[in-house]
């Protein structure tokens, strides 16, 4: 997997805001974690980072790393089968990442939103394997 610097340089709405070096690990950690399905892991990482951005950087960059949070705190809920927990942090992370569909430090978002959708609607038979979403770099 290609580390979060790479991702950071290929993203378009990245000119908006240099990442700190720490920024850096952060954003990599989660992704390494969130694509281990180490949701609990990835969302603490990115908590970290979503916390040094607030006050410094655009909203919606602050709000489409919440919605980072928020989608593998909606996984970890979908693995441990909590229908209230998928269903409100579904509706959230929405909110968030609507804004940064087009990309947020390199993430293909468009891609992530996709394949974390149907989890929402499996919320009566948890069939799905939340494991399987993996968040791939921006084109």
């Amino acid at each position: 997997m290609e580390n979060a610097e790479t991702f950071k340089q290929k993203g378009p709405i990245v000119e908006c805001v240099e990442l700190s070096q720490q920024q850096i690990e952060w954003l990599d950690a989660g992704v390494e974690h969130f694509n281990a399905g180490r949701f609990w892991h990835a969302h603490e990482d990115w908590e970290d980072l979503w916390k040094s951005l607030k006050g410094v950087a655009e909203q919606k960059l602050v709000d489409g790393v919440q919605g980072l949070i928020q989608i593998a705190a909606m996984l970890l809920n979908h693995e441990r089968k909590k229908v209230r927990g998928v269903t409100n942090l579904w509706a959230k992370s929405s909110a968030k990442l609507e804004p940064v569909i087009d990309g947020l430090f390199g993430i293909d978002v468009s891609s992530l939103y996709a394949d974390s959708e149907p989890f929402h609607r499996d919320v009566e038979v948890f069939s799905l394997v939340a494991s399987t979403v993996k968040i791939k770099q921006q084109s």
